[in-house]
């Protein structure tokens, strides 16, 4: 079977669905809309924009350490992984059925069977989740910090095929044909980004107004997915068995800058991924794709007063995470109350300008538990039953 591209044969089926929400968890982030480029606490600045290292208030501190952030974000409004089960189910019944000679039996489940087929069509679901670990150190010359993250993401999606479904129609239920798989396919794309990384920043000053720069080298894996088989056969859980899996490791470069213009004021501009990568698929039934790690530009402003903390990042670029499918480009708010010395509320909003995903709202809470031990909680909700949640501890000394 000839090899054909995702853009060409699976385009219409994944729109309006897109891959990679952000690319990473991170509690007080994720609860702020996914603001961070101006904003970011001092254990997550590494990875959201190493600049912020060296700015005025980031290197009054000590060191800060980030061991865990745990992450995940999930929309399945078709319950479609529930409707494969009871899909399986019924075609082993058939299949049961017909060996035994059971017309009563064959009947019932061959009508079973093709309303689970019906109730699939079109039906996608989408998954991603994430790990992240970060060590930081501000001094007042050159600051730095470390970190790991691994980021996934995907979409399973029913392909159902008419065949089965006229199959279906005219079997004879006292004369059946031996049941062979399904020609319907049940099929799940993703990709993965793991980044092993040092983060530089060195201050600046232009008439006295703080600036600062940052540069992140990293040793970035990539993984791509693509699994599919008989819609009788299909498990999520199975997508990244080797079978369906390729991978490839190389060097990449993340930079930003921040500046304080005015007091409680900063300003950052971060570029992730300057050096574009590719990752093909492995063919699977016909199908591959190209996942992509490429340059992505966001401008963030962050105000200060008092208790409050304003902020919001803009995406300057789309984020085409497999070639060939439009990316995200996102706009995102968030709003943090120091309500207490060791209690922070926040909300957040984020919407995707490219309307690929849905709106998301969001709130968190952060909980500073004796001097040095801080516990952050973010919950997440939209359309299309889209829910997430992140959860993460952090240790300032």
């Amino acid at each position: 079977m000839k090899m054909k591209p995702i853009a060409a044969s699976l385009g219409l089926i994944l729109c309006p669905y897109s891959f990679a929400a952000q690319d990473v968890f991170e509690a007080r982030s994720d609860a702020l809309g996914g603001t961070g480029v101006a904003s970011a606490s001092l254990e997550a600045a590494p990875w959201m924009n190493p600049a912020l290292l060296s700015l005025p208030g980031y290197t009054e501190g000590d060191f800060g350490l980030l061991i865990p952030v745990l992450g995940a974000e999930v929309s399945d409004k078709d319950n479609m992984t529930d409707k494969f089960d009871t899909l399986e189910d019924n075609y082993d019944g058939l299949d049961a059925a017909i060996n035994r000679g059971d017309a009563a039996a064959i009947d019932s489940f061959r009508q079973a069977l093709l309303g689970d087929l019906r109730g699939l069509d079109g039906n996608t679901a989408y998954a991603s989740g994430g790990i992240g670990f970060s060590f930081a150190m501000p001094t007042k010359g050159i600051s730095w910090g470390v970190y790991y993250r691994s980021y996934i993401d995907g979409i399973a999606l029913a392909d159902i095929s008419d065949a089965d479904i006229q199959l279906l129609e005219a079997l004879d239920p006292q004369a059946p044909p031996a049941l062979e798989d399904l020609t319907s396919q049940g099929r799940v794309i993703a990709g993965a980004s793991s980044e092993l990384a040092l983060s530089v920043s060195l201050p600046l000053s232009i008439v006295n107004m703080p600036v600062t720069v940052g540069l992140t080298p990293k040793l970035q894996r990539l993984d791509s997915f693509n699994y599919a088989v008989s819609a009788n056969n299909f498990d999520a859980g199975d997508f990244d068995s080797d079978d369906y899996r390729n991978d490839d490791s190389g060097f990449n470069l993340d930079a930003g800058i921040a500046m304080m213009p005015m007091e409680g004021l900063t300003l950052g501009l971060v570029g992730r991924n300057l050096i574009e990568r590719e990752l093909d698929t492995i063919e699977s039934e016909g199908v591959s794709a190209t996942y992509r790690a490429g340059p992505m530009v966001t401008f963030g402003a962050a105000f200060q007063t008092g208790s409050w903390q304003l902020s919001s990042d803009l995406d300057l670029m789309d984020n085409e995470k497999f070639v060939g499918l439009e990316g995200t480009k996102y706009w995102r708010l968030g709003a943090e109350w120091q309500a207490l010395d060791w209690l922070s509320l926040r909300v957040g909003y984020r919407q995707d300008l490219n309307d690929m995903t849905a709106d998301l709202y969001s709130f968190g809470t952060g909980f500073q538990i004796g001097s040095g031990f801080k516990l952050d909680l973010a919950g997440m909700w939209g359309e299309q039953d889209t829910l997430g949640a992140v959860l993460q501890s952090s240790y300032h000394f």
